[in-house]
């Protein structure tokens, strides 16, 4: 017992011989510091700070992208990514045309409306006729002549003309979201040329491949 009281004496003795030694020496060091820290202090108080930004919804607990997962567990790589898959995808829409979705028709439908679109721009007439059931080629008949008519009376040019079997009547072309009947699919198209554009719609057979029952014109729009 009179070690162990001889060991904390001694020890106690010894840290404060260390710290008056301390405060001899480092008197300037410490009034170096205590310089700093009223500097500190100074910029502190003289500093002009923005305004918060989003204060509220920077406090608030993002929890969107958790919602699907399970209490008690925690959102990982993994399963983030799973959360952006399952949220639900945004299409571009053209308000004067339709929506550019078209996940709500089969892939082999989308297919087809684009061999049909690519055999009318390039104006070929013998495959866009031999496109159409022998008992609706009229239809493309009527549509030919409201094309050639509508070109000069909308765009103000004459109707390309070329002795060649086929010509680039459009350039390029999207597709809007198409309307699925049983017997029945509408696509509507706008095509694109150098003048302007032309808005139509598809009847395509859902059953046979590349067939179409009617072309119709919905819309000229020409450029300025």
């Amino acid at each position: 017992m009179k070690k162990s009281r001889y060991f904390i004496f001694t020890f106690l003795f010894s840290i404060s011989l260390f710290s008056c030694s301390h405060q001899k020496d480092g008197g300037e060091e410490t009034s170096d510091l205590y310089t700093i820290k009223s500097l500190v202090s100074q910029i502190e108080n003289e500093a002009v700070w923005s305004v918060e930004l989003e204060k509220e919804r920077l406090t608030k607990t993002v929890k969107q992208e958790a919602d699907f997962i399970p209490e008690g567990h925690t959102l990982t790589t993994e399963n983030a990514k799973l959360s952006a898959s399952l949220n639900p995808a945004v299409y571009p829409v053209f308000k004067d045309f339709a929506s550019l979705n078209l996940s709500n028709i089969e892939y082999k439908y989308v297919e087809n409306s684009e061999k049909l679109c690519r055999l009318l721009a390039d104006w070929d007439q013998e495959k866009l006729f031999g496109a159409f059931p022998s008992n609706y080629r009229f239809n493309y008949i009527f549509f030919a002549e409201e094309l050639q008519k509508g070109w000069k009376d909308n765009f103000g040019k004459n109707f390309p003309s070329s002795d060649e079997k086929t010509l680039l009547l459009f350039n390029r072309w999207i597709l809007g979201q198409p309307a699925r009947f049983d017997n029945l699919i509408q696509f509507p198209v706008r095509f694109y040329c150098n003048s302007g554009y032309v808005d139509v719609t598809l009847y395509m057979s859902p059953d046979k491949e590349n067939t179409l029952y009617n072309i119709k014109i919905e819309r000229w729009e020409r450029y300025e």
